[in-house]
C-alpha cells in the first residue's frame, strides 16, 4: 500500500508546485509589449508594498487617481492616500498578486487578479481589479476595486 501512495503523493506535490508558479503575477508571461509594461508596473506595486516603500508605491498611482481603501470602500485622492497608505501597509504587510487577466483598450487597461493578503498560512484572497491609464508613454494606476 505504501508503494502506491508515494508516487501519487509525489505527483500531487509536483502538480501543486507547478500550479503555484503559474498562478502568480511573477510567473505570468506577457503576450505583447503593453502586457509586459503593465506586468512590470504591477510587480513594482507589489514590491513597493511588501518593502513598505510608501513613496515608491504612491509613484505608481496617477496624479488624478481616486483610490479606494478600507472595508467601507472610501475614496481618496492621491494626496489624501499618502497619509493613509502607511497604515494600510501596516494592516496588510504582505501582499501577493495572482496571475492577471489583462484587457487593453487604447490608452486604458483593466487588470483582474486575486490579491492574497497575509503570509502563506493565514492568507486570504481578494478579487481585485486595477484600472490603468497610459499617458506620456507610460502606464499608471488610476483606480482599483476589490
Amino acid at each position: 500500500m505504501k508503494k502506491k501512495i508515494f508516487p501519487a503523493l509525489l505527483f500531487c506535490s509536483a502538480l501543486f508546485i507547478l500550479v503555484g508558479c503559474v498562478t502568480t503575477l511573477q510567473g505570468y508571461k506577457p503576450r505583447n509589449s503593453n502586457e509586459g509594461a503593465i506586468k512590470a508596473l504591477l510587480v513594482r506595486w507589489e514590491t513597493t508594498w511588501n518593502s513598505h516603500d510608501v513613496n515608491g508605491n504612491l509613484a505608481l498611482w496617477n496624479d488624478r487617481a481616486k483610490i479606494m481603501y478600507g472595508l467601507d470602500r472610501k475614496l481618496a485622492t492621491k494626496q489624501e492616500y499618502a497619509n493613509i497608505l502607511p497604515e494600510r501597509i501596516k494592516a496588510h504587510p504582505t501582499i501577493k498578486l495572482g496571475s492577471p487577466r489583462i484587457r487593453v483598450s487604447g490608452n486604458k487597461a483593466d487588470v483582474s487578479l486575486d490579491m492574497s493578503l497575509g503570509d502563506w498560512k493565514g492568507a486570504y484572497k481578494v478579487p481585485t481589479t486595477f484600472h490603468l491609464v497610459r499617458e506620456n508613454g507610460g502606464w499608471s494606476i488610476i483606480s482599483w476595486e476589490y
